[in-house]
């Protein structure tokens, strides 16, 4: 499925905190920026990668700004550039962009299925966002074999990334969760063979402790 001459591991990142993450509210490509709460959890981020030593060699982020400005907190912390790319953006979501879950059962009860993607009038299909995301991540392999990247993005984008890489059916609502904001999920790709080793680590933000 793979091939890099040495190994490379890819670094996934949820971005942090929105108020519409807040309120429930299915955010897809509209381009909501970070809250407070958000800026902080993207610090405590930022301090946690620099601290653990993680010889980060390039960052990458979706161009939404509530992923750029995590991806902007972190790189700051480890003077490193960000790369914005278009690819790895939130799947537009169509009609449902804005509502709660609530909201979509009520308004469109035929959209909900249980452990499915769902795919709304004017949404981005899901084998269109799988191959996005895919060359995306092939794009970086070609770039950076044998180094460390990160890639700031999005639940549904990682989502969608991580079940490719397992090997998981295509759309079925994998048994994970990747609620997690600022949620880390690592990928080490030797050869030929993507392995997941860490999925929607937070522990960065289970804990209080002041942000420098």
């Amino acid at each position: 499925m793979w091939a890099v001459e040495k190994k490379t591991t890819i670094i996934l990142i949820r971005h942090g905190e929105t108020d519409w993450n807040l309120a429930g509210r299915w955010q897809g490509s509209t381009d909501i920026p970070l809250n407070d709460t958000g800026r902080q959890q993207a610090r405590m981020l930022a301090r946690r990668l620099k601290a653990n030593r993680w010889p980060i060699d390039a960052i990458f982020s979706s161009d939404l700004q509530r992923a750029a400005e995590t991806a902007k907190i972190v790189a700051e912390k480890l003077h490193l550039p960000v790369q914005l790319d278009a690819q790895w953006r939130e799947r537009g979501l169509g009609i449902l962009e804005g509502l709660t879950r609530r909201e979509i059962s009520e308004k469109y009860p035929y959209l909900v299925l249980p452990r499915t993607f769902i795919e709304a009038p004017e949404s981005e299909s899901y084998a269109s966002l799988r191959r996005r995301v895919v060359l995306a991540l092939e794009e970086i392999l070609r770039q950076h074999d044998g180094q460390t990247v990160a890639v700031v993005s999005h639940s549904g984008t990682l989502r969608v990334l991580i079940s490719y890489i397992l090997e998981l059916p295509e759309k079925i609502y994998a048994p994970f969760s990747l609620r997690g904001n600022t949620g880390l999920s690592r990928i080490i790709i030797d050869g030929d063979l993507a392995q997941l080793n860490l999925l929607n680590d937070t522990s960065h933000i289970e804990w209080l402790g002041s942000i420098d």
